[in-house]
């Protein structure tokens, strides 16, 4: 994408925080939400091609796949204002506090690359403490880790298989991340697992099934061992010591979930898989909310006091989010959250994303809303998610803050194995605190 001007970046920037202000913005009331049909081509694009792109999809760094979700069909053609400091009024004063269940605000990271890493990491004042600490003493109080279901399988994030680099563990699998579950919770964070249901990266362009998975005859098959699944991790984070404060159903999943198979062209991160014979398509939605309720439930039977988000990557298509949630809704898809992805380089500017979510939040009122993985403009995105009416704008979660790449730089300064925390990065987020309620 074209750069903005240094002055253009400036005045953007003004300009949001003049209309976000420190205060919650009052409710301006819920807009009715109509049901989705099934499937149709995406918005502004043919059938299959995505309309926006996702997170970083490969552990180097690399740029995530084109291909998204079918069937963005909004389910009206309704528009928002999105200009800035449009879609609510804002009130001056302290804000009201927000957060999980009323609890606080989620100030959050995915560091789930800590589980493979060799860093030692230092705070800004040069002391080296584990990364946990450095985030707690800026503020952090919530992690989130992604898991696979086999990652040492072939095409997973963990294999040498298929002539890729591998991995000296199966990092990402359910015993490793339940160990650094432990760690977090000990730490006295809140803790956001995120189900990937994949053995590799699933995001708008791939949503492949564990190769565990792959005999299921039939989507009810598949939500069975979907459903089992949830519930066995569940249950070993609980017994360990490692109880999630909130789970995700699925990592970006716009176009669906459990959709891909591995094909000729597919690569160590997953790009370029094959459609599946059956599966969780967006374009075919009942079968999409089948195994949504599946792996929720999978949740709630152990324990249903854990918060369930539902994580979709296409926060710069308005009608084809509200499609998206209306679609969920009508099925009786039952979760908590929205979680959306906010980077600049993929979903534009924060004046997107304000608008995106002052609509959803005046439009569905019994939804809280996140933002599940963003980068750079650290102070808006949570001054945006902070300032939706009711409280109902939970948390935000930065993603990977010790790596940098196309979506936006790391929080930390790697040279080797030493990783410092970046000064100004770091005060930016202590000057947010207070902003925040924390």
């Amino acid at each position: 994408m074209k750069r903005k001007s240094q002055a253009a970046a400036f005045a953007l920037v003004v300009a949001l925080a003049m209309a976000i202000g420190p205060a919650a913005c009052s409710s301006s009331g819920g807009a009715s939400h109509a049901s989705g049909g099934e499937g149709g081509a995406p918005v502004g694009g043919d059938a299959g091609e995505a309309n926006s792109n996702g997170s970083p999809g490969s552990p180097d760094g690399g740029a995530p796949s084109s291909r998204g979700g079918e069937g963005s069909v909004p389910a009206d053609g309704g528009k928002t204002d999105t200009s800035v400091g449009g879609g609510g009024s804002s009130s001056a004063g302290g804000a009201t506090d927000g957060g999980n269940d009323g609890g606080p605000f989620m100030l959050g990271a995915d560091i789930s690359s800590t589980q493979e890493s060799r860093l030692t990491y230092r705070d800004v004042d040069g002391t080296e403490k584990p990364l946990l600490d450095v985030l707690k003493n800026h503020g952090f109080n919530y992690a989130r880790l992604k898991t696979f279901v086999d990652p040492s399988a072939p095409y997973g994030y963990a294999s040498a298989a298929n002539g890729c680099a591998g991995l000296p563990e199966p990092f990402g699998d359910r015993d490793h991340v339940v160990a650094f579950g432990q760690q977090i919770k000990q730490a006295g964070m809140g803790f956001l697992l995120d189900f990937h249901y994949s053995d590799v990266w699933a995001d708008p362009g791939h949503q492949i099934i564990p190769e565990a998975w792959r005999g299921a005859a039939s989507v009810s098959e598949l939500s069975a061992l979907m459903k089992a699944y949830t519930s066995d991790v569940i249950r070993t984070a609980i017994d360990a010591g490692a109880r999630p404060d909130m789970v995700q159903i699925g990592n970006e999943i716009t176009g669906g979930i459990l959709k891909h198979v591995p094909g000729a062209n597919t690569d160590c991160w997953g790009n370029d898989p094959d459609d599946a014979p059956f599966g969780g398509s967006a374009a075919k939605w009942d079968d999409f909310a089948t195994l949504l309720k599946a792996g929720i439930l999978g949740v709630r039977e152990v324990d249903p006091t854990i918060q369930i988000m539902l994580h979709i990557e296409n926060t710069n298509d308005l009608n084809g989010v509200r499609w998206w949630v209306d679609s969920a809704l009508a099925r009786d898809v039952s979760f908590d959250v929205l979680g959306l992805s906010c980077y600049v380089a993929y979903q534009g500017q924060p004046a997107v994303w304000q608008a995106t979510l002052r609509d959803l939040a005046a439009r569905y009122p019994s939804l809280k809303f996140a933002i599940a993985e963003y980068n750079p403009q650290r102070t808006l995105a949570n001054r945006i998610v902070r300032a939706l009416p009711d409280g109902r704008g939970v948390g935000t979660f930065f993603w990977e803050p010790t790596r940098s790449g196309s979506w936006g730089d790391a929080l930390f300064d790697v040279q080797g194995t030493s990783a410092s925390a970046d000064e100004n990065a770091f005060a930016e987020f202590d000057d947010l605190r207070p902003q925040l309620g924390l």
